[in-house]
């Protein structure tokens, strides 16, 4: 099994708290940790640093990526977009 990398895993899980919310649904914390596979228990540090980074919200029970974590968002596909252009992915 391959490691991943932090960031993939702060994308992965960024990707999937905006992918809930452009489906119109509010992002359960089980579901963004399914579609990010991350477990449930690791899930909870990575979303307190996202949002003390000002990547996410969590003022309700569902969080929310703000502009800043869209901008994250922008730049990491670009850069894994890249990667795959040279095989480095």
């Amino acid at each position: 099994m391959v490691r991943r990398e932090r960031w993939s895993v702060i994308g992965d899980i960024l990707s999937a708290i905006q992918n809930e919310r452009s489906r119109g649904m509010a992002p359960r914390i089980s579901n963004v940790a399914a579609r990010a596979n991350v477990a449930y228990d690791r899930l909870d540090p990575y979303l307190a640093e996202l949002e003390s980074a000002g990547l996410i919200m969590r003022d309700s029970a569902f969080p929310e990526v703000t502009a800043k974590g869209h901008e994250f968002l922008r730049h990491y596909r670009t850069w894994t977009a890249v990667l795959d252009d040279f095989g480095l992915s």
